[in-house]
């Protein structure tokens, strides 16, 4: 992950963003809790990267044993104020053993397009440390690569409260990367800008990599529906059984 981008997430606009969409967490947590019961899994829950805590937080509100990990300090800051029911640990998800250990939770899950910061390598890693963490289902929602290249505009404008967010995107055919340069606008000024670049997958790639850890693909839906995938859904949320 380059500075840029943690610069991005540690800022307070992107706190900001994400605390408006707050509910979404408890969205996500609704649909989590019906796959458990679905699937019989236990309450044991690792949600990595947690972020600002969404959905560590509704889950917990259910009766989950939620452990979050996130990188970002500042993050984290704003999770333990707002769910002191969730224990949260600050660590690279590349290296969960390290402060996680042995142990296996029922339902891990990895949200929020979260996967392709790093390189091909090592977001293979990170799909081995959510495998060995996990006792039963792992639960991967990413952003639908064959989506974005059809529907992603060169530029994109979007009006998130008080500022206007402007993102120039470039797509890298040959590596699969999207560019972003992310500008703020406040009263027509620029307030601040960030530059990151995101590896984009399509079904066939994360699905070949689970199957090669081991894992048993049960089923693939449409963001946080029982809508079954489609190559053209903006999102796809993976369930895979350990």
């Amino acid at each position: 992950m380059s500075e840029s981008v943690e610069k991005f997430f540690e800022s307070d606009l992107y706190v900001s963003e994400m605390l408006k969409v707050w509910e979404e967490g408890k969205e996500w947590a609704e649909w989590l809790d019906s796959l458990a019961k679905k699937t019989s899994s236990g309450r044991d829950v690792l949600d990595v990267p947690c972020g600002i805590g969404r959905i560590s937080h509704s889950l917990s509100e259910l009766g989950y044993n939620v452990v979050g990990v996130d990188i970002s300090e500042r993050l984290l800051e704003v999770a333990k104020a707002r769910s002191p029911k969730v224990t949260f640990l600050k660590g690279d998800m590349r290296r969960l053993k390290d402060f996680i250990g042995d142990r296996k939770f029922d339902l891990v899950i990895n949200i929020f397009n979260s996967l392709g910061y790093y390189s091909e390598e090592e977001d293979i890693e990170i799909l081995k440390n959510l495998r060995d963490s996990s006792r039963k289902l792992v639960v991967i929602n990413i952003d639908n690569r064959d989506f974005v290249i059809y529907n992603l505009p060169s530029v994109r404008h979007i009006y998130i409260p008080p500022y206007l967010v402007v993102d120039a995107n470039e797509f890298d055919a040959s590596t699969s990367r999207l560019r972003v340069i992310r500008t703020y606008y406040l009263n027509g000024k620029e307030v601040d800008r960030f530059e990151f670049s995101q590896r984009l997958y399509s079904l066939h790639e994360i699905v070949r990599e689970l199957k090669r850890l081991g894992l048993t693909v049960l089923n693939v839906y449409s963001g946080h529906s029982w809508k079954q995938f489609d190559v053209m859904d903006p999102q796809m949320t993976i369930v895979a059984k350990v």
